[in-house]
């Protein structure tokens, strides 16, 4: 019988085989089991080379972006390879320019079994004796917050969010099948379970304190609840709302492009931010110059603007913000660790100026400076 795999992301990352712990040695490099979480969170596609990069050395610059990917790719397999883990070769795949967890290997990802029971759980009718059984299995399947180890990374929050409310919705669901037999006891031990997890969470603490009170007889119960329950659904439906609103945006995968009034609102944003990180904020003048005296050819001069914003949005990262300072001149405003670090990013816009524009007759020149940040 072929040795069964088990990834957990629940309560922390591990790697099993027949219920013991393999790979332990993953967890003490942070960058390479970052790598493989990220990936596992998004395993049905595939994650650029850019996007990883970013995510995994952000504020860092380094010559070869994909030499440092390969290496924690290699890392991983060599673990794998050495531990003789047949079952998780070829786990990650590479396509061109990114890599993937291969969604065809047979593994056992927990996150993804309590995906798959809640949404089984939900499908049946309340009428359907079989529900209290499936509800109950499912809420059996969070174990934890997602990678509670990792909830410092931005990309972790909102997966370790939005699991945390499938569990909830699952528990209230089942909460409602109790009431409806009248067995508050059984409300109660839900209520407790849920809050091992998630100790904050309006809607148990109200089922918690009705069923204390022993049912919704009492009228005054009954209209509390009712109240309690529409408005925490309009909640649901306002927040989901507003959350659509502000992540629909076609250019988030590049530099953020801004009128020069927003950029300064955005450095008095981010100066406070940078206090967490150490980071400095470094602004850029970045000016085209006509190799050719004199000449002045509106429409060619503004190509070559657009030629230079396209370069700098997709060579500097999503976090990183640019304006139109003049005809002829960007300003731009990144954070990195070093003077140096900053050079290396304007030296990499300038040569891809340069390789992608044909447009020889005009030289880019650049000039950088920190800015302050909230403690100067």
């Amino acid at each position: 019988m072929a040795s069964k795999v088990t990834i957990t992301l629940f309560n922390g990352f591990g790697i099993y085989m027949d219920g013991k712990p393999i790979l332990e040695s993953l967890s003490n490099t942070r960058k390479t089991k970052l790598f493989l979480c990220y990936l596992l969170l998004n395993k049905e596609k595939p994650i650029s080379h850019k996007e990883l990069f970013e995510l995994l050395w952000s504020g860092e610059d380094y010559a070869n972006p994909g030499t440092a990917l390969r290496t924690l790719l290699y890392r991983y397999r060599a673990l794998v390879e050495n531990a003789e883990i047949d079952a998780l070769d070829n786990s990650i795949i590479s396509r061109r320019g990114a890599y993937q967890w291969n969604p065809d290997l047979d593994v056992s990802i927990d996150i993804y079994e309590f995906e798959d029971a809640v949404a089984k759980a939900m499908e049946c009718s309340a009428s359907d004796p079989k529900k209290p059984e499936l509800l109950k299995a499912a809420m059996s399947l969070y174990t934890g917050n997602l990678l509670p180890d990792s909830n410092e990374e931005h990309w972790v929050v909102p997966k370790a969010v939005s699991l945390r409310d499938e569990y909830v919705s699952v528990a209230l669901e089942y909460i409602e099948l109790l009431k409806l037999r009248q067995d508050y006891n059984g409300v109660i031990d839900v209520c407790n379970k849920v809050q091992e997890f998630i100790p904050v969470s309006l809607d148990i603490e109200n089922e918690m304190g009705l069923a204390m009170q022993k049912g919704l007889e009492d009228d005054e119960y009954r209209n509390e609840y009712s109240t309690f329950r529409n408005a925490a659904k309009d909640m649901v439906r306002v927040i989901g709302g507003v959350k659509e609103e502000m992540e629909t945006d076609s250019s988030e995968n590049t530099a953020f492009v801004c009128e020069y009034d927003m950029f300064r609102e955005v450095y008095r944003l981010q100066r406070r931010l940078l206090m967490r990180t150490g980071e400095t904020m470094f602004l850029t003048m970045a000016t085209l110059r006509s190799k050719i005296k004199d000449r002045h050819e509106p429409l060619k001069n503004e190509r070559a603007m657009s030629a230079l914003l396209e370069c700098c949005k997709h060579e500097l990262r999503m976090g990183d913000s640019i304006c139109r300072y003049s005809d002829d001149q960007y300003a731009i405003m990144f954070p990195v660790d070093s003077y140096e670090n900053a050079v290396k990013v304007m030296e990499r816009v300038r040569m891809s100026f340069y390789r992608k524009s044909n447009l020889n007759e005009y030289l880019l020149v650049y000039k950088i400076t920190p800015l302050k940040n909230s403690k100067e």
